[in-house]
């Protein structure tokens, strides 16, 4: 169905997967993005209902090119995927109901460059028009000084990069529709431990969200006892401008009210690669990724517990999303005790 691009095994991976999609889900080109003579595909992958209002469950990575282990990870789940929706009856059954998404490369440029940027030297995360209302720690906060430095912004009255309005776009029109959804974004390159963010990045306020969030903790927390996770709003980290998930939360949020979204954004801790293999540490590369082929593949199924954990509870939707009155006000008591009572 594709050309092959040499020397980018990643997008030969998804082309390979459009290939082996058969009648079993859709493969979109969402847009194109041209470097020099090259022009670079930016795919999507469907599951399941097309009802609008369906429950719906989105994967996203490679907003930083040079974070490929996220690229890595969701396009092994979605190999296994394809492979299960041709045979597993109660995978079929939840997706005449519900709503599956893959969107595994946002960035395919920086992608083939080794770069976190996009080929403009934009930020794709730093990249929305949203300012940080806390101090943002220099340069990494999102700066706009230039595309000769990391985390540059792009020039404040410029549009959004292509990649990012695509994305955008593509959020607004098969994720803001349900009733209740989530995200899932893949980034790599921050700690020891495995981080699954929700927002807000620009901000120390409370997210209006936070109760399902905690909902969501508890049945992972009870599922899977002894799983990895650190679940926690971003500025418990650090702050940002220009956060894609912030500016589409409360776009949702003012657009959407009787909905519900949950954007994750999973940070894998990639100090713990560092750690056992130090050497790599003097490669831009080896800071983001893992380096030795078993990590690699270590690291690809480390996750898919998760990933199966979000496809039930997206079908599952009344044990975190649907609270009625008085769950809702003692979930709202305890997230704040939880994420918020110390901070600011």
């Amino acid at each position: 169905m594709y050309s092959a691009f040499k020397d980018f095994p990643e997008l030969e991976d998804l082309h390979a997967c459009a290939d082996s999609i058969s009648t079993v889900g859709e493969v979109r080109e969402e847009a194109w993005v041209r470097y020099r003579h090259h022009d670079f595909p930016i795919l999507s992958f469907r599951f399941g209902t097309t009802e609008p209002e369906a429950p719906t469950l989105l994967f996203v990575a490679g907003v930083h090119g040079l974070e490929k282990i996220g690229t890595h990870v969701v396009t092994s789940f979605l190999k296994s995927f394809i492979r299960l929706v041709q045979w597993d009856h109660t995978l079929i059954h939840l997706l005449s109901s519900c709503r599956i998404l893959f969107y595994p490369l946002v960035n395919p440029v920086g992608m083939f460059l080794n770069t976190r940027c996009n080929g403009r030297g934009v930020d794709l995360m730093r990249n929305a028009p949203i300012d940080a209302e806390e101090a943002t720690l220099p340069l990494v906060g999102g700066h706009r000084l230039g595309p000769w430095l990391p985390w540059y912004r792009g020039e404040a009255l410029e549009p959004m990069e292509i990649e990012a309005t695509t994305l955008c776009n593509f959020v607004r029109k098969h994720v803001f529709p349900s009733r209740h959804s989530l995200i899932l974004d893949m980034h790599s390159g921050f700690g020891l431990v495995d981080r699954l963010w929700f927002p807000y990045a620009w901000s120390h306020r409370y997210y209006p969200q936070a109760p399902r969030v905690l909902a969501l903790k508890k049945l992972l927390d009870q599922s899977y006892p002894h799983h990895v996770y650190v679940i926690e709003p971003q500025h418990h980290s650090y702050t940002t401008h220009g956060d894609l998930w912030d500016y589409l939360s409360l776009e949702h949020q003012a657009s959407f009210a009787s909905g519900v979204m949950l954007p994750l954004t999973m940070e894998m801790g990639s100090w713990h690669w560092v750690r056992k293999n130090p050497r790599q540490m003097f490669s831009s590369f080896g800071i983001f990724n893992p380096v030795l082929p078993h990590r690699v593949k270590r690291t690809e199924r480390r996750h898919f517990f998760l990933f199966d954990f979000l496809v039930k509870a997206i079908a599952s939707g009344d044990r975190w999303a649907e609270l009625d009155g008085q769950k809702k006000i003692f979930l709202e008591r305890k997230a704040r005790q939880l994420w918020y009572a110390v901070r600011r």
